[in-house]
């Protein structure tokens, strides 16, 4: 629900530590150990750590340091308590008004330049009297704040995380796709309201896929299977293998099928059209009677071809978890980063 990650606690830790074995039961035939088997044990040795949010990340960074990458890392909820927060989101709630009208206008302006209908891409507009963060109450819930929220209690909203970054972290933001496009939006906001250039922010994109085998099937192979059938359904008489015991047969359909599309009538004679489509309609079936085996053939390969587009929809998605990589893969793949 509306519980953040810094008030999630963990329930069970029973549950907790068998998720790795859990997991094995279905990667015992992937060929390979995921990072999952390695991490995990060492993770929940201990039942210290309370919190679902940071025991998982405690598990990603602790494999980053030692693999050499030593990025600062603190959570937002700290984050907001600093002096610098709080006064940037002081500013923000004193002159709300102002803020509103600015953030409407860039989130407005993005949606008109992107062709975008929803109401919540990127982002839902201020309400009036609304400020752009949450408020987490002592009931480990969150609410929408508005310019009398107490600073001490705000957290940001992903519009304006990405906008303290920007102004007070650093003088370049590195984003990923999902939101990169979204600080066309954060730049609107500062030349607006802050009437400051924005510093400079930069969109990468990473993509590793599982070392899983896909299938040989391609976008090709679907449409090729999908015009086979349609061959075979409306223009039987371009199938040359049928029953060869009645080739004298078959022969003989496709030439009056070939004959009569050829003396197609008029468009305006609608009668004379309508007997001529009867009429090709009644050579198709019966060429279609001669067709059965190859038409299952090409229903069965329809299916098997769709199968295996499916299947490598999952295989080759760039967003499941780092810890089913395995290391050998993973590793020498993100420390190539570690040198810029």
């Amino acid at each position: 629900g509306e519980v953040s990650y810094e008030d999630r606690a963990i329930q069970d830790w029973s549950t907790v530590r068998t998720f790795a074995d859990r997991v094995a039961t279905i990667t015992t035939n992937w060929g390979y150990q995921p990072l999952l088997q390695q991490v995990w044990p060492r993770l929940t040795k201990s039942t210290s750590q309370q919190n679902v949010g940071m025991l998982l990340t405690e598990a990603r960074v602790a494999l980053e340091h030692a693999w050499g990458c030593h990025n600062l890392e603190l959570p937002v909820s700290t984050l907001a308590q600093t002096e610098a927060f709080q006064r940037f989101a002081q500013q923000i709630l004193e002159e709300l008004p102002r803020f509103r009208t600015v953030y409407n206008a860039a989130i407005r302006e993005y949606r008109a330049t992107n062709g975008l209908r929803s109401v919540n891409h990127p982002a839902p507009e201020l309400h009036p009297g609304e400020a752009p963060f949450w408020v987490r109450s002592d009931a480990a819930r969150r609410h929408r704040a508005t310019a009398t929220s107490n600073v001490h209690s705000l957290r940001p909203r992903a519009l304006t995380l990405t906008l303290f970054a920007r102004l007070c972290l650093g003088d370049f933001f590195i984003h990923g796709i999902g939101g990169g496009k979204y600080d066309e939006v954060t730049d609107a906001i500062m030349r607006g309201f802050y009437e400051v250039e924005p510093p400079a922010y930069q969109v990468l994109s990473a993509t590793l896929y599982l070392p899983l085998p896909g299938y040989p099937s391609g976008p090709q192979d679907g449409k090729r299977a999908q015009r086979r059938l349609r061959d075979l359904r409306w223009n039987p008489h371009r199938v040359t293998e049928a029953n060869r015991s009645h080739d004298h047969e078959i022969a003989r359909l496709v030439q009056e099928l070939e004959r009569a599309i050829a003396q197609e009538p008029a468009v305006g004679n609608r009668l004379a059209r309508r007997d001529w489509f009867r009429g090709i309609s009644h050579l198709k079936r019966e060429l279609q009677g001669y067709l059965a085996k190859p038409m299952q053939m090409a229903e069965d390969r329809l299916h098997q071809v769709q199968q295996e587009l499916q299947a490598n929809a999952v295989l080759h998605r760039r967003d499941f978890a780092w810890v089913l990589y395995p290391e050998e893969q993973l590793r020498p793949f993100l420390q190539q980063f570690l040198a810029f």
